[in-house]
């Protein structure tokens, strides 16, 4: 069943609920509800890998040092950006370029919230996206298991786990979308936040609001963890 994400005409039918105009813009063309599930899946996961470990040690310093791999706030705040402080402007150059390209519709050259080169029309939809997920998830274990294997310490081992999940996670969908013109059924993570919003806003708002705190936790690392005044 295929459900149109373009703005309503008269006349014709859409799918329950009706697509926005914020799920137009960050979609794109048509995708399928099975496209709209995987997103669920594959940033859920995403979701639980970083967020709660980032959650667990905010609230207890002990819980922190026991978890084998660095937070990611951890490794680019306090590792990165501690030893080459340009790396700061970096975090939020990436940010503002991804929001940008995110919002840029390109008039029908955007799908599953994917850019294009060519015309949504001409894009191969790739039906893998499960195995796809399960892919992703075992590349980075191996990662992790490989570095932990060479005696890797633990920023090493945070090194090779996240650099792995995004070449695999985020660069190599986007390059097949723009440069093979070829689609892989799991929409980006703007694209699921917007299909999220459609179906429970009430979900969407905290999740995009932790995802925002996070954005400026990576940005201003140790924000908010500073001290006015006397401690």
């Amino acid at each position: 069943m295929k459900a149109k994400i373009v703005q309503p005409q008269s006349g014709k039918q859409v799918a329950d609920p009706p697509p926005t105009l914020l799920v137009a813009k960050l979609v794109g063309a048509t995708v399928s509800n099975r496209d709209e599930s995987n997103g669920y899946l594959f940033w859920g996961l995403v979701a639980l890998f970083i967020g709660v470990p980032e959650l667990l040690a905010a609230f207890s310093k002990t819980l922190k040092a026991d978890i084998p791999w660095p937070t990611v706030s951890n490794l680019v705040g306090k590792d990165l950006e501690s030893h080459h402080h340009w790396v700061a402007l970096l975090v939020v150059a990436v940010i503002v370029m991804v929001t940008l390209r995110t919002l840029d519709s390109r008039d029908g050259k955007k799908k599953a919230g994917r850019s294009l080169r060519a015309p949504a029309a001409q894009a191969a939809d790739w039906a893998w996206g499960r195995w796809y997920i399960a892919l992703v998830a075992a590349a980075g274990s191996a990662a992790g298991l490989l570095a932990s294997a060479a005696n890797a310490n633990k920023n090493q081992l945070g090194y090779a786990i996240y650099v792995t999940l995004t070449v695999f996670g985020i660069v190599v969908p986007s390059a097949l979308a723009y440069w093979a013109n070829r689609v892989l059924d799991v929409p980006t993570l703007f694209a699921t936040l917007a299909f999220l919003r459609q179906r429970a806003a009430w979900v969407a708002a905290p999740v995009v609001a932790l995802l925002v705190v996070l954005l400026f936790h990576l940005a201003l690392y140790p924000w908010p963890n500073y001290h006015f005044g006397n401690p």
